[in-house]
């Protein structure tokens, strides 16, 4: 790692165009030892671009950037899956480093993992996949790192070893993440980026989100106080032309009735015009201003998805009991003793490190892969309408359409009523007719949230369902689901979004066995300390 005091990285006037169109432009910054920095912004809006720029995985087409020391680059794993060939693990690390045992090392050190080396890569996990590449980085001892989404597919004892590893890492780096209890561990400064442009704010992701409120407030107190002016301006106009229009009425009846005489009155109605027509001009001036004002100071909002649930209205009933139930996945006993009742309105979470089997005891209940989750002992499951998310959004047809999609999910609704949900979901125009199948993964997110909206609900089961999504989507899924009234059984490591859901009774899976914790998300630190604590994590903090 390099010693030396000057700047790692030095940015000047970087942009960036994407079919004709900036994606972003006049960008300036600096990265030196120390600096954590959190890099948000909506989807689409180039965030992983910026950073293959910066890592130089990406020429550059405008602009320059000196790098005085050595950089490493993890980008989005959902993004680089299939580009990797199905070979050992063992090949793959021989393969990029003569001392592939350092990166085993690594691994087993800082993020307590060990892997079969004779595994295929392709049969790793995301969160192994995260983790090896990681490693992978690492061992050339980089100064800068550039992370995009490495939170997406950890468990959340992963997220704390990589949150220990980050907050002593003596580089910089700049991460790319969705989640913000997260992110406000480890950063100490966020990048916003939009099309126009990188705000840099000091702090982490909470300070920044205040500082983004405060911003809001105080634009839209200036585009009210320009509003008023601009409604005082034009009442000012308006009393003046009825002003002069009295005016002249009271000299044309003075007129008539022969108290003026005629060349006076010309004189008067001259002059009157000539002043009328001064002052015209005065508050035409001050009317174009105001509305110049209005239109400057208008707080300009960017197109997001509009989301309402439905639950379906009905009186307070069980929906699952199970009891002293076993979860057998392929002939291995996973779950044991298993006791568990869910009622209409509960609002659960289930915790669990990768591989306990959060997953699989969703789709035993649901039905799905039957053949290899099964359920077996005393389980009783209501008449009811459920809809399982699952983090590869497998209920999305992609043999279907866009559109097609939609009416498979509420055949009552008619043709304009899809169109408009799907345009609140930003599927506009002939967008509907694509078929499933060429949609990214923020867009197949998209489209079964906007599935899920339109269906009446007695369940809903999601299983980490902020994946691929960006902020501003996920703050308005949580709005959905605080108005959403069915039940809703959530898996998910995003403290974040569990804390602001309102769940009412949450469970870890342990040991084989699930068991009910003493706190909710909603009591953030300690919820997260109960479950460190309950898979004996003893890293330093």
């Amino acid at each position: 790692m390099s010693n030396d005091r000057q700047p790692y990285l030095i940015a000047e006037n970087l942009s960036y165009e994407l079919n004709s169109t900036h994606l972003f432009q006049g960008i300036h910054l600096s990265l030196s030892a120390g600096d954590r920095v959190a890099l948000v912004g909506s989807n689409g809006v180039g965030k992983s671009t910026l950073l293959k720029l910066l890592s130089g995985e990406f020429p550059l087409r405008q602009g320059s950037v000196v790098r005085n020391g050595s950089t490493y680059y993890l980008p989005q794993i959902s993004t680089i899956r299939e580009s990797i060939q199905s070979e050992s693990i063992f090949n793959f690390l021989n393969a990029i480093s003569n001392e592939w045992w350092e990166i085993e090392q690594i691994l087993e050190t800082i993020f307590s993992t060990t892997l079969d080396l004779s595994l295929l890569i392709q049969n790793l996990s995301g969160g192994e996949l995260t983790k090896l590449l990681l490693a992978v980085g690492l061992a050339r001892s980089p100064d800068l790192l550039f992370l995009d989404e490495p939170t997406n597919h950890l468990d959340y004892l992963s997220l704390e070893e990589l949150r220990q590893f980050l907050c002593q890492f003596q580089g910089a780096f700049v991460i790319v993440s969705h989640k913000p209890f997260f992110l406000d561990q480890v950063t100490n400064t966020t990048w916003e980026l939009t099309p126009e442009g990188l705000q840099v704010y000091g702090g982490n992701y909470s300070l920044y989100r205040e500082q983004k409120q405060l911003e809001h407030s105080a634009r839209m107190r200036s585009h009210e106080t320009a509003r008023k002016e601009l409604k005082h301006a034009k009442t000012s106009a308006l009393r003046e032309q009825e002003r002069t229009a009295q005016s002249s009425r009271n000299g044309r009846r003075r007129q008539l009735n022969g108290d003026m005489p005629r060349i006076a009155a010309g004189g008067l109605k001259r002059q009157a015009e000539a002043t009328a027509a001064t002052l015209k001009v005065k508050h035409d001036q001050a009317i174009a201003t105001a509305v110049q004002k209005v239109a400057a100071t208008k707080v300009r909002t960017h197109k997001t998805t509009s989301i309402q649930l439905e639950g379906k209205s009905q009186k307070h009933r069980n929906l699952i009991e199970i009891n002293q139930a076993n979860l057998w996945v392929d002939h291995r006993l996973l779950l044991k003793e298993i006791q568990l009742q869910v009622e209409s309105g509960d609002r659960i979470s289930i915790a669990g490190v990768n591989g306990s089997g959060k997953s699989c005891f969703v789709k035993a209940i649901v039905g799905i892969e039957a053949a290899l989750a099964q359920l077996q002992g005393n389980v009783r499951l209501a008449q009811m309408q459920i809809m399982y998310l699952d983090q590869s959004y497998e209920f999305v047809d992609h043999t279907q359409t866009v559109l097609e999609n939609m009416q498979r999910a509420n055949p009552a609704l008619n043709y304009q009523l899809l169109r408009q949900q799907l345009g609140h979901f930003l599927f506009f125009n002939d967008d509907v007719y694509k078929p499933a199948s060429v949609l990214s993964g923020g867009e197949l997110a998209r489209l079964a949230i906007a599935m899920i909206t339109i269906s009446e609900l007695d369940l809903l089961i999601l299983d980490e369902p902020t994946n691929n999504l960006d902020i501003t989507t996920v703050d308005q899924i949580v709005e959905a689901l605080n108005e959403y009234q069915g039940a809703l059984w959530v898996i998910s490591h995003d403290l974040d979004f569990l804390s602001r859901i309102n769940i009412t009774r949450s469970f870890r899976l342990k040991h084989q066995t699930l068991q009910q914790t003493m706190y909710l998300p909603s009591e953030r630190s300690h919820y997260y300390n109960e479950l460190l604590e309950c898979e004996d994590f003893n890293g330093d903090e």
